[in-house]
């Protein structure tokens, strides 16, 4: 009897410390070595889908031949172009947008920069303006996070961010409670959604597809195990002294049996 007392304490010394036990930290990028050179891709160029909204402006040294295809975005005082983006486009399930005077643009697929160059180039082919300047910015770029980093949908300005950086945008991951070797990353395109894992403790994340996130991408980070509510780390704060003495207690019982 006595034995088989012993054995459950040695038992309950064992697995009660460990069950209870916080997990270890782990840390991001943990076989980047210090000094270490990688190349350093650069960000890719957004391309426009079905849904997005597209701010255009058209520019000219002559403001009066511009402000046909500016819907909306009127003179100044001064006779000079408003400075702020205000004609903004809707990509159609057809990826057109209805661009005034030139009609129908077909722009799913294609980068801002083809954008403003298209749409530069068909002015001035068809005699309107004679070098005109079209700047563009893409007004809805999103992402959504979920999880222990979420939910929320973070605003992007300017056209790149990388995952490491809408983590920080999003208050950081509780490493201790998070799966960071498994992180998800679910994109759509070409009317298509598909789930790509990032695995934050390695450097290989930088040559990851999804390392540069897109407009409209759902960041995913899955919970590890169990988290404890309040009640449970009251729990663990007042049974924490009778834990310890049970495993006291199992040591002094192995030492006095020998």
């Amino acid at each position: 009897m006595k034995t088989k007392m012993i054995d459950w304490l040695i038992l309950a010394a064992v697995v009660l410390p460990v069950s209870c036990s916080t997990p270890a930290m782990v840390g991001y990028l943990r076989d980047l070595d210090y000094e270490e050179v990688l190349s350093a891709k650069p960000a890719p160029e957004l391309k426009l889908k079905i849904d997005d909204m597209v701010a255009i402006q058209v520019y000219s040294v002559e403001p009066e031949l511009s402000a046909p295809f500016n819907a909306g975005a009127g003179l100044s005082a001064g006779g000079s172009l408003a400075e702020s983006f205000s004609s903004n486009y809707l990509v159609d399930e057809r990826g057109n947008i209805d661009f005034p005077v030139l009609g129908q643009l077909y722009v799913e697929g294609k980068t801002l920069a083809e954008v403003r160059k298209e749409i530069a180039q068909e002015i001035s082919s068809r005699g309107y303006i004679r070098e005109p300047v079209v700047k563009a910015e893409l007004k809805n770029f999103t992402i959504t996070v979920m999880g222990n980093l979420g939910p929320e949908v973070i605003p992007i300005e300017g056209n790149s961010i990388n995952i490491l950086q809408a983590i920080a945008r999003g208050g950081g991951i509780p490493a201790e409670t998070s799966k960071i070797k498994d992180v998800m990353v679910v994109r759509t395109e070409n009317g298509e959604r598909k789930a790509y894992t990032l695995d934050l403790q390695t450097k290989a994340l930088f040559d990851s597809p999804v390392f540069y996130l897109q407009q409209n991408d759902l960041v995913y980070v899955k919970s590890r195990g169990v988290q404890l509510s309040n009640g449970g780390d009251l729990f663990l704060k007042i049974f924490s002294p009778t834990i310890s003495a049970v495993s006291a207690i199992a040591y002094l019982l192995l030492w006095s049996s020998r």
